[in-house]
């Protein structure tokens, strides 16, 4: 079985759990802070693998501007506008604009022409889509939707482009460098910047109040985190980034699940029908033929 197929099944589930465990804590410890230490938790389980595997070569001068700024990007920017959304809207709701991601990656693609678009991919747009519309126009109707909520789903929007941007141009580095190394990079660049965002927005519980169960919860999702990261960055190593984004179809199931399970949540029909869109579009990308894409390596920024 190819091993980046195994590792993007794992971080599908890895970003509902963790959306669904944010969700549970952001009002607590906020949203910067909660950013801060996910991604000091990350770090400190990246730093033994790069410690130990070594192999890659050094990185280039003229690569280190785009590195830090993907890592800028992916890391510090996305988390920070993933945070803020679960803190005005439900989990549900971001797990699933998050898993438009594969259509916005094959737009992304497409532009840049790394990728060539068929039927089913374009299908898997129009479902995707979907699913979001479904959703948004229904609470819209039935007037669900206030000012917070949008703020909420603006935010998972523009982190899911984010995210969908520095998939697409990462990929040459991924290879040339390897994934625990850019990870470990993109990391250390997005302290500073959530640093700062602790001070704009500050927990809303004094950490010594904080109960136990906030502290494990903290702590599950910056291992996880430290974990979805290097196999994502594996995957996107073996595969085409719009195919990688393609098993994120998993995310608002398991989100959803959990949901069910531990926050005695009610799937509603409006969320069925979106969940059911969406991975119907996603499953248009896992079934559409694979394209020919151009030598990694000769499409890197020079």
């Amino acid at each position: 079985m190819n091993t980046g197929v195994v590792a993007g099944l794992f971080t599908g589930m890895q970003v509902g759990a963790a959306l669904f465990m944010s969700q549970l804590v952001v009002g607590d410890v906020g949203v910067g802070l909660l950013g801060l230490m996910r991604y000091g938790i990350a770090l400190l389980c990246l730093l033994p693998v790069v410690f130990f595997f070594r192999k890659s070569p050094p990185i280039a001068a003229r690569d280190w501007p785009w590195i830090v700024l993907l890592g800028m990007g992916q890391v510090g920017l996305m988390i920070t506008l993933l945070n803020l959304a679960v803190a005005y809207t439900s989990a549900a709701r971001v797990a699933l604009i998050f898993s438009t991601l594969p259509a916005i990656s094959l737009c992304i693609d497409i532009i840049r022409g790394q990728v060539s678009g068929g039927r089913l991919s374009v299908l898997g747009i129009a479902l995707s889509i979907s699913g979001v519309a479904v959703l948004v126009g229904h609470d819209a109707f039935a007037a669900r939707l206030i000012g917070s909520e949008l703020i909420g789903m603006a935010s998972a929007l523009a982190a899911t482009t984010i995210v969908a941007i520095c998939s697409s141009f990462y990929r040459p580095y991924v290879i040339r460098y390897g994934g625990a190394r850019l990870g470990v990079i993109g990391f250390c660049v997005s302290m500073l910047p959530l640093s700062l965002l602790v001070l704009l927005l500050p927990p809303g519980a004094a950490v010594p109040d904080w109960q136990a169960s906030t502290w494990w919860l903290v702590l599950a999702i910056g291992v996880s985190s430290g974990v979805g990261y290097l196999l994502w960055f594996h995957a996107i190593s073996r595969l085409p980034a719009t195919r990688v984004t393609g098993f994120l179809a998993l995310n608002p199931v398991t989100a959803a699940v959990l949901s069910l399970i531990f926050a005695d949540a009610h799937l509603t029909p409006t969320l069925i029908v979106s969940v059911c869109l969406v991975c119907l579009g996603i499953a248009c990308f896992a079934l559409s033929p694979p394209a020919k894409a151009p030598d990694p390596e000769a499409a890197a920024v020079a």
